[in-house]
Formats: structure tokens, C-alpha cells, sequence
């Protein structure tokens, strides 16, 4: 098959919905498939390459050409929740160029693909909603750190106005909610959390959403053992969280249950975070290592080490970072919320689930973790045969069967 996949971001800006596409596309090369990846052209980054087997191609849009001003960081140019005349013609331009089976969108890129649907142009479209961008404009679906009753202008407006500023809060939630997201085909998401607030999406009615995970690389539970333990970390027990040092990411949460766990230890473990600081890092404790840019295989060895992993946040999608931890051997405490719940599935079994935002429960769970060996080594078995679930050799025939599918209808 040959597929065009819709991204508004790619290498060498990558995230976890960016990972996931180069994981699944590069899988499906070896497979024998044709992978194309749209993105957006960003100062630095070639118009044409490609990168491990998978073909690149950037295209300008008015953020990156007209209106800079639109994105905070030139090297992340921005798409709104309308199509863009320039990514339109930018998409047109390669559809012309090339016979694809099938298109493949993941963000707000597919807008400027929507007007080409209907047209011979189009080519059946599969839409992966990979955060909860279809129903909310800040992606988080989440409102005073909770998860939001609905979307709504008079809801919505004023919520994501501290984010983008009240007026491209508004153009952007006008925008939103003016789409009836016809020309989607096939529609996915990547737990059923996502899935769950598709429902309040404006969808057509008869388009039914397929549960797909988002996935890892093949091998990596291989790279955690084969990985030596990077001589940055403390030398005793250590617990560890990797991601942004936001509250969303609940580690606000985490500093207050690491207090609790120093005052009621002789000799309490480090607390090891890797991520980037925000302007909304809370005070760091006493007792945690903070490192930035830290190599993945280093990452991976530092999950395979630790004690105990956590993630706290208050709302994922899917949660790429627990599985990671789950593949790495790593005991894990997570959040009982968003698609975390899919990844730990039994509470007890593959890891320890806690309420989001929960200090007090954090910190209960730390202490068991660390006080019970044979819990900890029954959720390390456990935990990696969970994680086996998510790895591409496991995933990408299920996006397979939704492309073939597609393709035939």
C-alpha cells in the first residue's frame, strides 16, 4: 500500500504522536509499504528527505510563510482548526505528484485536507485521534484539572484563553465546532478515553471509532537490558518520572508525595525526574535529581533501574511513557485516568493505579511499592508482558487490517 500521513509536526521536532507515526511508518516500510509523512516546513528542516526508509516531504502554510507571529516556537509553526490555503494547495500539489492508496491524518493538518476529499483528488482518509483535539482546542479535554463535562463557546472560550490569549481562543473554538468532520472515512483513537470524548465531537452519526493504541518500537524492553546504567544516577534506590515538569503531568502531585515518603523514612530513595522545566515547575524538594536531554537508551536503563516509576498525570491520552516503563521492568504507580487505565489495565496486577491529583494516595502507593519485594517483582514480570501489547509487531497489523479495510469500502 502506498500512504500519505498528515502531520502537523515530524522529525526533528518529536513527540509521542510524532513517535508513534515514525514507529508505525517505519514498521510499515519494512513491511512493504510506501510511507509518506506531510508535515509542515520549519526553518531548519529539508523540503524533501528520508528517514529510515520513510519519505518527508514539508510544505508551507500561512503560519510558517504570512503570519510567523502565529507560533510561539518556529521550529513547532502552528495549524488552526481551519484548513489553511496554503497547506491545502501544498497538499494538492503532492496529491497530483503521487498515487497514494490511502491518506492518513493525525491532527488539525487533516482541515486543509478536508476541502480535497470530495474532489479526484481525495483518496479515502483514515483519521487517528491521537489527544482529545477533535472536541477540545487546548487537546486536554480536561478544565481546573478535571476532566470536562462538554465542550461549549461559553465553556470552552474563556478555558483556553489562558493558553492562546482570548482572541485566537475564540477563532480557534469557533473553528472547532463549525466542523462536521465529513470526508473521515475511517476514524480510530488511541484508548478508549479519547474514544469516549469523540462522542462529544460534531461527527457524522454513522461513523463508528475503532480502538487502535498508539505504539512503541519493537526491542526496546531489549535496549533497557543491554543499556549500561548511566553513572548519573544515585548510587541507592531511586524512583523515577520522565516528562515535562508541568502540572498537567501531575508532578506537582509527585513532589508533594516524595515530601511525605523523606519525612517518614530513615533512608529514603532519590527521586530521579527526566524532562524539560517549565515556567509552571513547582519548587523543587530536597532529594531530586532533575536531568534534561537525556539519550533514550539512557532513559530506558534508567526505567530498568529504578525502584519504582511513576506517572502522575492528570489526563493522557495514552501514556507512550508507561509503557516504556512496563517494557523496562519497572514497577509502575499511574494515574487511574485517560488512556493510563487502557495501559495498566488491572490495578494491582501490571501496576499500581491511583486517583489523578492525589497526594495522599501517591504517597500510600510509593510506601507499598517500596516496602513490599514480592509486589514489586510480581508487577515487573507482569508489567513487561503488558507492555509486549503496545510494540509495533503488535499494533501495526491491526492499522493494516483498518487500511485495508478502507481501501475496500
Amino acid at each position: 500500500m502506498r500512504i500519505l500521513h498528515l502531520s502537523n509536526l515530524y522529525a526533528p521536532v518529536i513527540g509521542g504522536l510524532e513517535r508513534s507515526i515514525a514507529t508505525s511508518g517505519e514498521e510499515m516500510v519494512r513491511r512493504g509499504h510506501e510511507i509518506t509523512v506531510l508535515t509542515l516546513a520549519t526553518p531548519e528542516a529539508p523540503h524533501d528527505e528520508t528517514i529510515n526508509g520513510v519519505r518527508v516531504i514539508r510544505i508551507r502554510s500561512i503560519a510558517n510563510t504570512v503570519a510567523p507571529g502565529l507560533n510561539r516556537d518556529p521550529r513547532k509553526p502552528f495549524h488552526p482548526t481551519t484548513a489553511d490555503p496554503l497547506a491545502t494547495a501544498g497538499i494538492a500539489r503532492v496529491l497530483r505528484a503521487h498515487d497514494f492508496d490511502l491518506v492518513h491524518s493525525h491532527d488539525w493538518l487533516m482541515y486543509s485536507y478536508l476541502p480535497l476529499h470530495g474532489t479526484p483528488l481525495g483518496r479515502p482518509h483514515v483519521h487517528t485521534a491521537h489527544d482529545f483535539g477533535l472536541t477540545c482546542v487546548r487537546k486536554t479535554f480536561a478544565r481546573d484539572g478535571r476532566r470536562c463535562a462538554g465542550p461549549s463557546l461559553g465553556r470552552c472560550v474563556p478555558c483556553a484563553s489562558a493558553q492562546y490569549g482570548a482572541p485566537k481562543s475564540a477563532l480557534l473554538t469557533i473553528g472547532l465546532r463549525a466542523h462536521r468532520h465529513r470526508g473521515i472515512d475511517c476514524l480510530t483513537a488511541i484508548s478508549n478515553s479519547v474514544a469516549s470524548a469523540l462522542n462529544l465531537a460534531r461527527l457524522p452519526g454513522e461513523l463508528p471509532v475503532r480502538v487502535i493504541s498508539s505504539l512503541v518500537p519493537d526491542g526496546l524492553d531489549e535496549l533497557a537490558r543491554v543499556t549500561p546504567r548511566p553513572e548519573w544516577l544515585p548510587d541507592g534506590p531511586y524512583l523515577l518520572f520522565v516528562g515535562q515538569l508541568g502540572p498537567h503531568k501531575g508532578i506537582d502531585v509527585l513532589f508533594d508525595a516524595y515530601e511525605k515518603l523523606r519525612a517518614g523514612l530513615a533512608e529514603p530513595p532519590r527521586l530521579v525526574c527526566l524532562g524539560t522545566p517549565r515556567h509552571d515547575t513547582p519548587p523543587v524538594p530536597d532529594g531530586v535529581l532533575i536531568r534534561t536531554n537525556v539519550p533514550h537508551p539512557q532513559v530506558m536503563a534508567a526505567w530498568r533501574h529504578a525502584a519504582a516509576g511513576v506517572v502522575p498525570s492528570l489526563l493522557e491520552g495514552m501514556g507512550q511513557v508507561a509503557v516504556e516503563a512496563m517494557l523496562a521492568g519497572t514497577p509502575l504507580i499511574a494515574s487511574a485516568s485517560g488512556g493510563l487505565l487502557d495501559v495498566v489495565g488491572d490495578d494491582g496486577v501490571n501496576g499500581l493505579l491511583v486517583p489523578p491529583g492525589d497526594a495522599e494516595a501517591l504517597h500510600a502507593a510509593l510506601l507499598r511499592l517500596l516496602t513490599d519485594p514480592d509486589l514489586a517483582a510480581r508487577l515487573r514480570a507482569n508489567g513487561l508482558q503488558r507492555g509486549l501489547g503496545f510494540t509495533a509487531a503488535r499494533v501495526v497489523p491491526q492499522i493494516e487490517e483498518v487500511y485495508r479495510a478502507c481501501i475496500a469500502a
